[in-house]
């Protein structure tokens, strides 16, 4: 059985949005044709992310959809977002849900 792209993205938009994040990762780490597609525009990636870091706490919860350090729009859903970056022009804008910061890796240790 062979499921059409509209078919899959409104499975996608029925999952909760740590399993959404967790496709979005997926298809970041794998779903690239012609090899690593994060060097494509690096300059503009870093300014997302730093975007994301200065701005995370007011868009938590929420997708937004950046071209460089620039908010194109935020919402509830990847599809959203991601419609109106296009519709502005955006070939490849940025999507990504907001979360809290990842915490720094435990690594225990002997107390003293």
């Amino acid at each position: 059985m062979s499921l059409s792209f509209e078919q899959i993205i409104k499975s996608i938009e029925q999952l909760p949005a740590p399993e959404q994040e967790r496709i979005r990762r997926w298809l970041d780490e794998n779903g690239t044709s012609n090899g690593d597609a994060s060097q494509a525009h690096p300059n503009r990636s870093a300014k997302s992310l730093r975007w994301l870091h200065e701005n995370r706490e007011k868009y938590l919860g929420q997708w937004v959809a950046l071209d460089g350090d620039r908010l194109i729009a935020s919402g509830p859903t990847a599809k959203e977002v991601y419609s109106k970056a296009k519709a502005e022009g955006v070939a490849i804008p940025f999507v990504e849900l907001v979360t809290d910061e990842e915490a720094a890796p435990f690594t225990g240790g002997w107390l003293s």
